[in-house]
């Protein structure tokens, strides 16, 4: 019981974050029409997936995750998934706003494979008295020509938020 309810808190955490990201890249998505169009269509994957979050639409946050992620949270489906992540919040955002930037080439690291990476922002203007939270995402190619999120690490204010420190935290925690 006590470690369902760390995953969770862990996970509502995460699920305050995400949705609060922005992305900002520079030009190393490579080269070629191939690269744009995967970036663009893994960024606005990253997009909706933030925006699911602020609109605590869990099931398609969960739907938008690889297994990997869902696992590493606690959830071996996505019903448990909706479970731990739609846990009751301190606090709602309602005035939160997700950007993205550009997107990059990350290269494969640990369990996860080569992807593109994302910084996503999600910034409160008066809820949260102007709170803004950076995270970088890793998305890889799901079924179907989809992109899933397999990696959400949160920058610290202290780092760099552009595309060099997006590669930079995905490619070592």
């Amino acid at each position: 019981m006590a470690a369902r309810f760390g995953r969770a808190a862990g996970v509502l955490v995460m699920a305050v974050t995400l949705p609060l990201a922005g992305c900002d890249g520079d030009d190393g998505t490579g080269g070629g029409g191939g690269s744009k169009e995967r970036a663009a269509a893994a960024t606005e994957a990253a997009r909706a997936y933030q925006q699911a979050s602020v609109d605590q639409d869990w099931e398609a946050a969960c739907e938008a995750r690889t297994e990997r992620l869902r696992q590493s949270l606690g959830a071996d489906t996505i019903a448990e998934c909706v479970e731990i992540t739609g846990a009751p919040r301190l606090r709602d955002y309602p005035d939160a706003r997700v950007s993205t930037g550009e997107a990059v080439e990350v290269l494969a690291f640990g369990p996860h494979p080569a992807g593109i990476g994302l910084r996503v922002t999600l910034e409160s203007g008066t809820a949260a008295l102007g709170m803004t939270i950076h995270t970088a995402l890793r998305l890889v190619p799901g079924e179907r020509g989809t992109w899933l999120v397999d990696q959400a690490v949160n920058l610290a204010e202290t780092e760099s938020t552009d595309s060099k420190a997006v590669r930079a935290v995905l490619g070592r925690k």
